[in-house]
């Protein structure tokens, strides 16, 4: 086989010169090797080319030996005309090194430490490859990483050597790595910081005196950035040779004190909305936060105060004060809410969040032309987990929500109610371009007093969160033609989007379900909407144009088809 690569130069003279090195014999991966080796002459002058001819036998020899060829025949040959100068390279490459003999040896404390039982089996080397001398440097590094990730600052090869016999085609590799003394942690040490030293020590997730492992360094450093207290973060493990101890320096640069958000959006559902947010990252050095958001749309109207006060792990629970205040007109129904609860979040080990809660809510409410006051004390639960790769539009990821609520007249509440809310997501992409989104969400409720029940905790289904092709909150139960909301709720949905571009993918979705009296009603009050739309990756997350139209549907008021726009993930 028969390649070229082509080089253009200007020389001093007026008249362009072609350079052409053709190679032969080889291609593939081993054409790359000697190409990438022997590169391109630096000028087209005659003594350039007569130099990087005369050196071109060297180069490729050094390039096929470096990946085990060492009884290569080469026949370079160059020739010149009036505006072109040519390289022709003839290669046998003949027949390869291979490892006969692959000697792996840890002495010193690592050779206890499972973390290094059978690294042979880890290596780009085995007995019968060909040899590549870099794959055996990779091979050798992947030992002294090891050993540092593992705490041995003191480590060292005792022997490191390759004995090549090209006339046997055979190479014997000998690795031996004396690992000495194993560090342990000594005292993590955190620069100047608005937080108490001893409200970030209970952040570390290690003891001084521990074996030292890199892996846990990166936990602090990522547990630290994660805490929403520093806008940088730096964790240095530092160590005198012989010591025996690693103590651990954290460099920190706390968030402003005052931070205000602003943003502007739409929503079909909810319209055009402004919200503005403010936070305090930390309020005294025991790690107390504080935040406000406000939110003003043509639909909802918001205020939200929350407190948060971190308990004995920082990082994975903490109790939270919160108060707001709610209005929303939708159709024929408006309510007017205020609210204040305690929760107790919790992150379980396992990645799932858990939060323990008691609300006490004041809700006033008007759906059509009656109206009514309920007092509510509710205490509850909810579990929830969210995974996700890719950023701000995933790539893959699933989100599970479990919530339960409860309450009793002898509570101090109006009217007692059970509520239990459960959901899934699951977003998977296949073959890079192909990504798919299956959801299901459920729910059921338990009252004495229906009417009394605000509407805050009623089902209802339609809008751009429910089934598209359906105005918000518009399907469910009816009274004298108004959506009253049901007990029951039971939603499906799935989409298939196709990545045309990084940034731009079109969908096809079909949404089903409803907000029920009785689950036993779902068979005969199906809704059903079928549509199209656009996904864009913006820099801020992803946004969505749907156009939706509901599936044989004659009610007098459903459109007959809808347009759905909303931003944010998936999940």
């Amino acid at each position: 086989m028969v390649s070229a690569i082509f080089v253009t130069a200007v020389p001093a003279q007026a008249e362009e010169l072609e350079v052409t090195i053709d190679i032969a014999g080889i291609e593939g991966e081993l054409e790359d090797q000697v190409r990438g080796r022997l590169g391109k002459p630096v000028s087209t002058e005659p003594a350039m080319l007569s130099s990087f001819r005369r050196r071109a036998p060297e180069r490729i020899r050094e390039a096929l030996e470096a990946v085990g060829y060492y009884d290569a025949d080469i026949d370079v040959r160059a020739r010149s005309g009036a505006d072109e100068w040519r390289l022709m390279v003839v290669i046998d490459p003949g027949e390869p090194v291979r490892i006969r003999d692959l000697n792996v040896q840890v002495v010193g404390e690592a050779a206890e430490d499972l973390a290094f039982a059978g690294i042979e089996s880890r290596m780009p080397l085995r007995e019968g490859d060909v040899l590549n001398h870099g794959r055996y440097e990779s091979a050798r590094r992947l030992i002294q990483s090891l050993a540092l990730e593992r705490g041995y600052f003191d480590g060292r090869y005792l022997v490191r050597r390759i004995e090549v016999y090209p006339e046997d085609y055979a190479a014997d590799i000998v690795l031996q790595y004396y690992s000495g003394q194993r560090y342990s942690f000594g005292e993590v040490v955190f620069a100047e910081s608005p937080l108490a030293d001893e409200f970030l020590q209970r952040m570390v997730g290690f003891e001084a005196g521990e074996p030292y492992t890199a892996q846990q360094v990166g936990q602090l450093n990522r547990a630290l950035r994660d805490s929403g207290y520093f806008r940088e973060v730096r964790v240095s493990p530092e160590h005198e040779p012989g010591s025996g101890v690693a103590p651990i320096n954290v460099a920190l640069k706390p968030r402003a004190r005052h931070e205000i958000t602003t943003g502007v959006g739409y929503t079909t559902d909810l319209g055009a909305r402004v919200r503005l947010g403010w936070e305090r990252p930390w309020v005294n050095p025991w790690g107390h936060s504080m935040a406000a958001d406000t939110e003003i749309a043509e639909k909802r109207q918001s205020v939200t105060g929350r407190y948060r006060i971190p308990l004995r792990d920082p990082l994975r629970t903490s109790l939270e004060y919160q108060i707001g205040a709610k209005m929303q007109d939708v159709a024929d129904i408006d309510s007017e809410q205020v609210s204040g609860s305690v929760r107790h979040r919790h992150r379980l080990l396992s990645g799932w969040q858990q939060v323990l809660s008691v609300r006490a809510d004041w809700e006033r409410f008007r759906i059509d032309e009656e109206r009514e006051t309920t007092k509510l004390l509710l205490p509850g639960a909810s579990w929830s987990r969210t995974r996700s790769r890719g950023g701000l539009d995933p790539t893959w990821g699933d989100r599970q929500m479990l919530s339960l609520e409860a309450t009793e007249t002898w509570l101090g509440s109006d009217v007692e109610i059970y509520r239990l809310r459960a959901g899934t997501r699951w977003l998977r992409t296949l073959g890079e371009r192909n990504r798919f989104l299956v959801r299901a969400d459920i729910g059921a409720m338990s009252s004495g007093d229906f009417d009394r029940v605000p509407p805050s905790l009623r089902f209802y289904a339609g809008g751009d969160q429910s089934i598209r092709g359906y105005k918000f909150q518009t399907l469910g139960p009816e009274r004298d033609g108004t959506v009253i909301g049901g007990s029951y709720l039971a939603l499906a949905g799935l989409e298939y989007g196709y990545q045309i571009t990084p940034n731009w993918r079109p969908a096809l979705f079909v949404d089903s379900g409803n907000a029920l009296e009785s689950f036993g009603d779902l068979s005969d009050e199906l809704k059903v909407g079928v549509g199209a739309g656009i996904r864009w990756s913006s820099p801020i997350g992803p946004v969505r144009l749907d156009a939706a139209v509901p599936v044989e549907d004659d009610h007098e008021q459903i459109d007959s088809w809808r347009l759905h726009f909303s931003m944010g993930s998936d999940l």
